[in-house]
């Protein structure tokens, strides 16, 4: 059953100032091999994975003088990691120490198995009391000592009767002496009678068995023929099958992708100077600090666990990814035939959940949506370019024909209605004070043989307003003229063209 006192303390990796750590704990003098310093050492406050093949935990303690020595330390690497995915290490306090430790402080070192580097943790602290076994006065000790006297007189008196009984018990053995000499005599009669007795039966089994053994004998032979001719026949049929026997398997892999129990090939740390040219297999390794000395990805983060796969085929044609584990990245490169192609460290995206992918499907219905968007909004932007600025019935002179927007904002006008001689569509320029005139011509009769102009003259009364101001025509063949306000114009809409598009409605 585990009595450990366990004391936890987070020990942060970093260059920051960190002040002495009181654990707030505190063993005492008789705790033997039950008091537990365990430590989860962190970096950037994620857990530092650690793994007894690569780095080593040591530890420092000291305590201060008492009245039994002046001063104490002990430095020690009998870690025990715990738990190496989140960095947790334990170490139990030697008995020793806690005998004479008071005021404690003491500090962590994790080092690489090549000592090539070494982490300093922060400073900490606790106490070791005394108990009270240890704090016993002298009188008590004192009246201690009397009682054990008075017990080692019991004790002495004890013996002494044991003494005497012993003496008495020359006369015991010598009558269980005459027992068992009476047993011996008996037990030499009865077995001379049941040996006779055996005799006479073994002779008979004896014979028995003979008889029945060389029958068996007989059996067995003709049985070994037979199990000696089968086994010939499945000799020959093995040859001819060529079934692979167990000796053939011996050195089974002809090449070393992994390590015999199947793991991965571990690389030290430092002994990979470029990817590219490692050899067909499966390892592992730390990346130097700066992984592009290694020809790593650039993304790849420093000083950190990689697994590599390489594979190469004809013309040295290879294959190589490289899974960074801790970031659940994966980069894969290829390398064409003799090295003419180089694809570079190529990044595969990887998703958590692969329904957020986009399906062939999905994606032919959202470009059918942008497409008819598109023609929404070319058509919209088409018609935007128009816009009615009168529509109804204004006839005669000195009529006002009201615009619904500023002729600023247009470059062509469209101007409809009709006349004596049918119905019209005519252009005007919206800039400027000028006016807009209207001439048509209407010929009538079959043969042609009469003739009547007319006009009509539209004022840019404002920005936002026209004005008829003459309508007149003129007789050809009468030479007549109407005289003014002939009044024989009607205009029923008028379509102005943008300068530009009009955002500002919907698509």
């Amino acid at each position: 059953m585990a009595m450990d006192k366990i004391a936890n303390l987070n020990l942060e990796t970093s260059a920051n100032y960190q002040s002495l750590s009181d654990l707030n704990v505190k063993f005492w003098n008789q705790d033997k091999n039950t008091a537990v310093l365990q430590f989860q050492i962190t970096r950037n406050n994620f857990p530092l994975s650690l793994s007894k093949e690569n780095v080593e935990v040591f530890i420092k303690l000291e305590s201060g003088a008492n009245y039994i020595v002046d001063s104490t330390e002990v430095v020690d690497g009998g870690f025990v990691i715990t738990d190496e995915l989140n960095g947790i290490v334990s170490y139990t306090i030697p008995t020793e120490f806690m005998t004479v430790a008071q005021s404690v402080t003491g500090q962590v070192y994790v080092a690489t198995k090549d000592r090539e580097e070494v982490v300093v943790q922060r400073k900490f602290s606790f106490e070791v009391a005394e108990d009270l076994l240890s704090t016993i006065p002298a009188s008590e000790k004192l009246k201690e000592i009397k009682l054990f006297a008075q017990l080692r007189d019991e004790v002495s008196d004890t013996m002494a009767k044991l003494n005497e009984d012993f003496a008495n018990m020359q006369d015991y053995v010598t009558m269980v002496n005459q027992a068992a000499t009476d047993g011996v005599n008996q037990l030499n009669t009865l077995s001379e009678d049941n040996l006779t007795a055996y005799n006479n039966n073994h002779t008979e089994k004896l014979n028995e068995m003979t008889t029945k053994g060389d029958n068996y004998t007989s059996q067995f032979v003709e049985d070994k023929n037979y199990i000696d001719t089968k086994i010939s026949e499945f000799e020959q049929k093995v040859i001819a099958s060529d079934v692979i026997k167990k000796g053939d398997t011996n050195n089974w892999q002809k090449y070393k992708i992994t390590s015999d129990d199947g793991s991965r090939q571990y690389l030290k740390k430092g002994t990979i100077t470029d990817i590219t040219t490692l050899s067909p297999g499966s390892y592992e390794t730390v990346s130097n600090d700066d992984p592009t000395t290694q020809n790593f990805p650039t993304a790849f983060n420093g000083a950190s666990y990689a697994q590599i796969d390489v594979t190469i085929g004809g013309s040295n044609r290879k294959q190589i990814e490289i899974v960074h584990s801790y970031q659940g990245k994966v980069w894969r490169r290829y390398i064409h035939t003799d090295g003419t192609r180089d694809s570079g460290w190529l990044e595969i995206p990887m998703v958590t959940n692969a329904s957020t992918l986009e399906s062939k499907d999905g994606a032919q219905a959202k470009a059918n949506t942008a497409e008819s968007n598109a023609k929404l909004y070319t058509d919209s932007k088409v018609f935007n370019l128009h816009k009615t600025l009168f529509e109804g019935t204004a006839k005669g002179v000195d009529s006002i024909i009201p615009l619904s927007e500023t002729l600023d904002n247009f470059i062509f006008l469209y101007i409809y209605g009709n006349f004596d001689g049918g119905y019209f569509a005519e252009t005007g320029d919206p800039t400027g004070t000028t006016d807009i005139v209207i001439d048509r011509t209407n010929v009538i009769g079959t043969d042609g043989a009469y003739a009547t102009v007319f006009e009509c003259v539209i004022q840019k009364a404002g920005r936002t307003q026209l004005k008829i101001t003459s309508d007149t025509y003129h007789g050809i063949n009468t030479n007549n003229g109407s005289g003014p306000n002939a009044n024989r114009f009607t205009i029923n809409k008028i379509v102005g063209v943008r300068k530009y598009a009009d955002t500002t409605q919907p698509i």
